[in-house]
């Protein structure tokens, strides 16, 4: 009972942004809760201040990109002052779709070497919890974009959702999801599956198409997002909340294969934090990989071994993880952020203290052995949004955006 209270508490906490679709193409008419002037009316312009869960990305020369949802839209828009002010923005999609647009489901944006703009999301379908995974990329720097293509093979009104998106070593774009077509034929089958799967597809000429749809793994959690990132030879690594036997909801961690080639059996437990839970806590966790490919994690969990917020540490080369110690046990802690740069390892998230939410980070200088004090960069007493890493070469930049202050970048690097 205690541990569902808990993760309650830290549930109420995460909505503050959450999923709505209030209108018939299941945008916004303007920005749900916004405090900010601009975004007040209806024909407000469309902005990263004003519009829900952008991400972010710089490129080679330090111009930020930064995608949103707005009004049943995907727009981009770019910042040459680190981003004190935005360009107008560019439409990635044309025609208005019902999109999910919460901090698990933010639309993700990749670039390229030679101007190309990727950017993914996910669309909202008929029924409970259906969606499916949306892709549309740009070849002059986001200025146009081609028209959108569904990345799902199985276009069923299920569950594909929670997408993720990266490069390899070759140019290949990965994208991966939580797909729960092996579910549906389970139940129609009359035979039990656990949880969800975990699907991928691979794009070889810069997202022109795309090839057949891959099985990572049987039996992921549904509805927590999945942390993808590269190892220092540009292989694709992806870690996911797993439902185990037992129902035990650990992360599992593996690699990407770009010819399709599924885990065998179990996939690698990356946390043994023993939590059993009847259901997703739609809480995903965070990875960022060295150079001596130590894969960086945080994430959330309720389990009987460890609770709250966690960080940890795995061995890609040796397959064991090392180094799990606590970032915060406050029932207000949440969506932790991991980011490593050379020696360096920087922690983010967010907390309520009771009457406001703060934005507090914490950095190691020695690979996570010796940790600084936690220090608060912001506070909010409104809604806010999921806080993310974005980085400017060694730059290092604390994301959030909040109701009362619109898209914020902190420096936390020196």
């Amino acid at each position: 009972m205690k541990i569902l209270i808990l993760v309650s508490a830290a549930l109420i906490l995460l909505s503050a942004c959450s999923t709505s679709m209030s209108n018939r193409h299941g945008g916004h008419s303007k920005s749900k809760g916004s405090l900010i002037p601009e975004c007040q009316t209806p024909s407000s312009l469309s902005s990263p201040h004003c519009g829900r869960v952008p991400g972010l990305a710089f490129d080679d020369d330090g111009l930020l990109y930064a995608v949103f949802s707005q009004n049943g839209h995907i727009y981009i828009s770019t910042s040459s002052d680190k981003g004190l002010s935005y360009n107008v923005p560019s439409v990635v999609i044309a025609e208005p779709e019902r999109i999910y647009d919460d901090g698990e489901n933010r639309p993700k944006i990749l670039l390229g070497k030679q101007g190309e703009v990727f950017v993914s999301w996910t669309h909202k379908t008929p029924g409970r919890y259906s969606g499916d995974v949306r892709f549309a990329r740009s070849l002059d720097k986001g200025k146009h974009f081609d028209t959108p293509i569904t990345i799902n093979s199985d276009h069923k009104l299920i569950s594909h959702r929670f997408d993720a998106m990266s490069l390899d070593q070759d140019g290949r774009i990965f994208i991966t999801w939580i797909d729960k077509r092996d579910q549906q034929k389970a139940k129609e089958h009359q035979q039990e599956y656990a949880g969800a799967s975990i699907y991928y597809a691979v794009s070889e000429d810069q997202g022109a198409s795309f090839k057949t749809n891959y099985k990572l793994a049987d039996h992921s959690c549904e509805c927590c997002r999945i942390a993808i990132d590269s190892d220092s030879d540009g292989k694709v690594v992806a870690l996911w909340r797993h439902v185990y036997p037992g129902n035990i909801r650990d992360h599992a961690i593996s690699y990407i294969d770009a010819q399709g080639v599924s885990i065998k059996g179990l996939p690698t437990k990356a946390t043994e934090d023993a939590w059993k839970i009847e259901g997703c806590p739609h809480h995903g966790p965070d990875i960022a990989i060295d150079e001596q490919n130590i894969a960086h994690m945080a994430w959330f969990t309720q389990g009987m071994k460890n609770k709250g917020l966690m960080y940890g540490q795995f061995d890609l080369q040796n397959n064991r993880s090392t180094n799990v110690q606590s970032i915060d046990a406050t029932a207000g802690a949440a969506r932790p952020q991991v980011e490593v740069i050379g020696q360096y390892v920087y922690l983010l998230w967010k907390r309520f203290n009771g009457i406001s939410i703060d934005l507090l980070t914490r950095y190691s200088n020695d690979k996570g052995k010796i940790w600084s004090e936690d220090k608060i960069i912001a506070t909010t007493k409104n809604g806010s949004d999921h806080p993310d890493w974005v980085r400017d070469g060694d730059d290092l930049y604390a994301s959030w955006q909040t109701l009362a202050e619109g898209l914020k970048l902190m420096k936390v690097t020196q």
